[in-house]
């Protein structure tokens, strides 16, 4: 009889497998941060959330939306976070935003155009404040007019 060989191999093989796809369920945190004005911001994050994932909630968070040039700093973790640092591994889970100066061109545009885009997004939705000369006399009231003068008498 011929000898087996790799099946041992192809067992290790599907039985880590199975533990990569065991799912974890992850759990909801409140994610502490303090902006360069000194105010707190908490966020809601997820336990399998990472830096750059908190970066994205800054970026629609009303007051921190305007922000586009800075790092975020955790008292034990040190300066600088890599974006690829998970938030659960944080203990305690707050971070400071320090601002940094633009290096490239590049960076500053694309600050301009998220002020911007913010700048559209705010203007575009909210009430129109018209002067009454220019606003719509809506529709006309049936009632007693005068009759038109007869032609040639005006």
């Amino acid at each position: 009889m011929a000898p087996k060989s790799g099946r041992g191999k192809a067992n290790k093989a599907k039985a880590e497998k199975k533990k990569k796809e065991e799912k974890v369920v992850p759990s909801v945190l409140d994610i502490t941060v303090i902006t360069p004005y000194d105010s707190h911001v908490i966020l809601k994050g997820i336990s399998t959330d990472k830096i750059l994932d908190v970066r994205r909630l800054l970026a629609v968070h009303v007051e921190t939306c305007h922000l586009t040039s800075y790092s975020l700093s955790h008292e034990v973790k040190g300066q600088r976070l890599n974006e690829r640092v998970e938030v659960v591994t944080l203990k305690p889970c707050s971070l400071r935003m320090v601002e940094e100066d633009y290096t490239e061109e590049a960076q500053a545009v694309a600050h301009v155009r998220r002020l911007l885009d913010i700048t559209a997004c705010t203007t575009r939705f909210a009430k129109s404040r018209r002067s009454p000369s220019t606003r719509n006399p809506g529709p006309r009231r049936a009632g007693p007019t005068s009759p038109d003068p007869p032609a040639g008498q005006e």
